[in-house]
């Protein structure tokens, strides 16, 4: 089916990774049936490299700032409205010159004022076409109740999109369950939950002999460090059993904090400013400590290790998630604000929980399977 068929797949990161490495392997799974072009307006993360199969497309970057809730140029050298005028420009001269057959658009409308007006002439275009494309809207399990009215999002759906790819797990997460913001926002639109996203597994992952903590941040930031630093001291005043311990800075974390944390690294505890492969990680530790991102959360639950979460109180999609969770007893949830002496009891709790049930982590390759029968159905 891959012959003649392209497919467009457009994000915007901001201060994470964790949309970029869901879509990366979104990309990759799409690549079996189609030649995927990856969108990314993003800024550049070092050492990322896209799936080899894969065109992968950087968009003039923008990222979220949180102090003035607005979106800001990476190149100061551009006005945000220059830089929308330039992102736009590039995905409509690519739409006329591919003639994509299915195009994914990640976590809009949910977000609409992450793309600003860089997707309205897209739009326009396609809006225009006898032969439309298959038009996604890809979200994860929670999207954020604060920057769009709901009633607006369900317009949106109806008139831009064929139907919602929801990455989550059924039963963790049903529709019915995430409250009245998302029920009218997908009121009456198509909307099939693909199961969670994450990278391929072996074999060896499950079967490897594990000990000690892995602590991650997802993509750092001062707030990571801080954190890192504090669950540390908090291990260090725990059972001996919560050793070895691995702390994983981040791709965003900035170079002085990362030598700020180097200074705790000893015999037990070893810093890692990046790592090549974190299933390395995941699957050699005994538990893992974090915040509440998605991609952590799936690739730590899919080895069905012990979780202890720690949302950002200022992303609510975090929030959801680890109550939900915590609440069908797949992890165990502290809270930023607490004591080292709190924090190091949650984390010798650890030691003897075991989430209740494994996930559904298929959502790739599920997503396949319904954009190839979208596209026959097409035809």
């Amino acid at each position: 089916m891959r012959a003649n068929i392209e497919t467009f797949l457009v994000f915007q990161h901001s201060n994470g990774v964790g949309i970029l490495n869901r879509c990366s392997i979104l990309a990759e799974a799409l690549s079996a049936i189609s030649h995927v072009n990856m969108f990314s307006g993003g800024k550049p993360i070092n050492g990322y490299s896209a799936p080899s199969n894969v065109n992968f497309v950087q968009l003039p970057a923008i990222r979220w700032d949180r102090t003035s809730d607005s979106s800001m140029p990476i190149d100061p050298a551009y006005s945000i409205a220059e830089i929308e005028s330039m992102r736009s420009e590039l995905l409509v001269e690519n739409y006329f010159r591919l003639r994509p057959r299915i195009v994914i658009i990640e976590y809009f409308p949910f977000a609409p004022r992450r793309f600003g007006n860089t997707l309205n002439e897209l739009f326009n275009a396609i809006n225009q076409e006898r032969d439309r494309p298959i038009v996604i809207c890809s979200i994860r399990t929670y999207p954020r109740e604060t920057e769009a009215d709901a009633t607006w999002i369900n317009e949106q759906l109806h008139k831009n999109f064929s139907c919602v790819l929801h990455h989550t797990d059924s039963k963790l997460f049903p529709l019915t369950s995430l409250g009245s913001y998302l029920q009218t926002a997908l009121s009456g639109v198509t909307v099939r939950q693909t199961g969670f996203i994450r990278r391929s597994l072996s074999r060896k992952d499950y079967d490897r002999a594990s000990s000690g903590l892995l602590l991650t941040v997802g993509g750092g930031g001062t707030r990571g460090a801080k954190l890192l630093k504090r669950w540390i001291s908090a291990a260090r005043e725990g059972s001996p059993e919560l050793f070895p311990i691995n702390a994983i800075c981040g791709p965003m974390m900035d170079i002085q904090d990362r030598k700020g944390l180097h200074t705790e690294q000893d015999a037990d505890v070893t810093i890692h400013d990046r790592v090549a492969n974190m299933d390395e990680f995941f699957s050699s530790c005994r538990a893992v400590v974090c915040m509440g991102g998605y991609n952590t959360l799936v690739e730590a639950l899919s080895l069905r290790k012990a979780v202890l979460a720690f949302p950002h109180s200022e992303i609510g999609d975090q929030v959801f998630q680890i109550n939900t969770l915590y609440a069908q007893g797949m992890l165990l949830k502290g809270d930023q604000t607490q004591s080292k002496n709190e924090i190091t009891k949650l984390m010798n709790q650890l030691l003897n929980f075991h989430p209740q049930r494994p996930i559904d982590f298929d959502g790739a390759k599920r997503s396949v399977e319904i954009i190839r029968n979208l596209l026959s159905s097409s035809q």
